[in-house]
């Protein structure tokens, strides 16, 4: 019986942690899945890419928003609740989505499906926290992260295969058939902690007050470069992964959208050995700054010759396509840099702050693509690579800053 116990008690933070990252897999499949149909959802709405890129943003917006009241809600009533009932919402809204016919309408419901599956990755953070010891969070976040990654992979060339078999709207109907799953697997097997610590800390007997947390937060330079460095080092996800980078390969190679899904679905491969690497080189050497200067340099190196190297061949671009992939999961430290500094108590909306960054700032990306590629052409198939070069370069600039930002963490916390 003991022996039962004790391995019980081992699976059981696995379990957990396994069912929470399933919901992050199915949130990185709705974030990418725009990207998959992009040529499809812009006839079906009418729209141009400036439009295209705001209807699959906004639900990055609705995300990023959601992120520090998530966050006070994990603290406060514990992670299970509040992840149960949106995982119901996320998968409702997912199918709802195949019955809009209105740019307005598919701007509401992707608001929906945004502010719930934005549960995803703090909830299971704040269970990493309940379940697992402190020398493991970052490479726990590495792990979750690489669950998210394997839900990026799935949303590029499997499901734009998927697109063109069956349709954009029965693969949103498979997705969100998915997502309901999902949500029965959340609602009766997740647990806050474990049952020995149930009783002895409620969260809201350890969540101090809301307003100083925040304030505290807000007053720290480190919190806010931390913030930046997350949303900078993470746009090549959202504005290239996730949208415009099919676009870019199938014009530049002249392939098929769904051979270019394929050689851009190398970034989210690329962040799976990444996102574990970067986790456990941090809590290996203790520090943070370090792996966050490595990984904003060599993503900066790899941004620039995606956008600017003339001629690449293309078996070269699948390795730099990975390369970019695995330097930028390097967004996992700024996480385990957050929990360090979060007040005691309040690790919740620490992490909410970072990825209020992380999702809203590098959401902009795609609007801002779009807006600059829409100045060149009004029709996306008649796109140049030199339109698509020169709107990218906003990409470039990001990771230029991303490394900034980690060489200042790095010089105010050089401990760290």
């Amino acid at each position: 019986m003991n022996i039962e116990s004790t391995s019980q008690k081992k699976l059981m933070p696995w379990a957990v942690w396994g069912i929470a990252t399933l919901y992050f897999f199915y949130d990185y499949m709705q974030q990418v899945a725009p990207g998959s149909m992009v040529k499809d959802l812009s006839a079906h709405f009418n729209v141009g890419a400036a439009s295209m890129g705001f209807i699959a943003s906004v639900y990055f917006y609705s995300y990023a928003l959601m992120q520090i009241p998530i966050g006070m809600m994990a603290d406060r009533f514990g992670p299970h609740r509040p992840l149960a009932i949106a995982a119901l919402i996320s998968c409702s809204a997912g199918a709802l989505f195949t019955f809009t016919s209105t740019p307005a309408e598919a701007i509401g419901v992707r608001i929906i499906l945004g502010a719930a599956t934005g549960f995803s990755f703090v909830s299971c953070l704040k269970l990493v926290d309940n379940w697992f010891p402190p020398a493991k969070f970052a490479t726990m976040v590495g792990l979750t992260n690489i669950i998210g990654m394997s839900g990026a992979v799935m949303g590029e060339a499997p499901l734009t295969e998927a697109v063109t078999r069956f349709g954009w709207e029965n693969t949103l109907l498979g997705i969100a058939g998915f997502g309901a799953l999902i949500a029965l697997l959340v609602i009766f097997l997740i647990k806050d902690r474990p049952e020995n610590e149930q009783k002895q800390n409620t969260p809201e007997e350890e969540t101090p007050a809301t307003f100083p947390v925040l304030v505290e937060i807000l007053k720290t330079p480190s919190a806010w470069l931390n913030a930046g460095y997350a949303a900078t080092i993470n746009m090549v996800y959202t504005g290239f992964g996730a949208l415009w980078g099919t676009v870019f390969i199938s014009k530049l190679y002249n392939i098929s959208t769904t051979d270019a899904a394929f050689m851009v679905s190398m970034i989210f491969v690329g962040a799976i050995p990444g996102s574990f690497f970067f986790g456990w080189f941090s809590d290996r050497i203790g520090k943070r700054g370090i792996p966050m200067i490595i990984a904003s340099g060599g993503g900066l190196l790899c941004m620039a010759s995606v956008v600017y190297l003339p001629h690449v061949p293309y078996s070269m671009m699948f390795g730099l396509m990975l390369l970019l992939g695995f330097c930028c999961a390097g967004n996992v430290v700024a996480y385990a840099f957050g929990n360090d500094i979060s007040p005691k108590g309040a690790d919740g909306i620490s992490l909410g702050f970072v990825n209020t960054f992380l999702i809203g700032g590098s959401a902009l990306a795609q609007p801002l693509i779009g807006w600059l590629l829409e100045h060149g052409s009004t029709s996306i198939k008649d796109l140049s690579i030199i339109e698509f070069r020169y709107s990218l370069s906003v990409l470039v600039i990001a990771k230029a800053f991303a490394l900034a930002a980690a060489l200042v963490v790095h010089k105010l916390r050089p401990d760290e």
